[in-house]
């Protein structure tokens, strides 16, 4: 059974106990740090005349937090948002179906009517939109992390809000 007196009656060297000492410091350091939160996104930036998506990565800090692109010719695109700056923060999704056109076609005469229910299936993105007095920034969530990006912002008293699709 491990306790800490049986440590001491084992380690009677004086060097044997600080070692002992010294990797539970360090060890529970590391266990105990907290490194600011990451998620991958993509960012729209523009290039040229067209809006482009690059893959980035969003880091949450205390105070603020970081869009950053992972391509280097599209670091200057990189934007950091101070929570309290943010007038508005709108989360929104996009459909789109899951097979489409040229590709639709040839799938449904290959596969026959096995392919017809993803025909009608489609497929959300989501998107949040930050906007400040003087900068904005429209990110695509991932499928797997739209929720935590959203409660990581909202953690730190920043209110999203939640465009829905209307009915017409």
């Amino acid at each position: 059974m491990f306790s800490f007196p049986n440590v001491i009656r084992v380690c009677r060297k004086p060097i044997s106990l600080v070692a002992i000492i010294a990797v539970f410091v360090v060890t529970s350091a590391f266990a105990v740090a907290v490194d600011s939160k990451k998620y991958d996104v993509e960012l729209v930036v523009t290039q040229g005349k067209k809006s482009v998506e690059t893959d980035a990565v969003i880091t949450f800090d205390e105070s603020s937090f970081t869009v950053l692109p992972d391509k280097k010719n599209f670091a200057d695109a990189a934007k950091t948002f101070a929570y309290t700056d943010i007038k508005t923060a709108d989360q929104s999704y996009s459909k789109k179906p899951m097979l489409s056109g040229g590709g639709a076609v040839a799938t449904a005469i290959l596969l026959g009517v096995f392919v017809v229910p993803f025909l009608f299936m489609k497929k959300k993105k989501h998107w949040l939109t930050v906007q400040t007095e003087k900068e904005f920034a429209v990110i695509k969530l991932g499928d797997k992390n739209f929720r935590q990006v959203v409660a990581e912002m909202e953690t730190h008293g920043v209110k999203v809000n939640d465009l829905k699709e209307v009915d017409k």
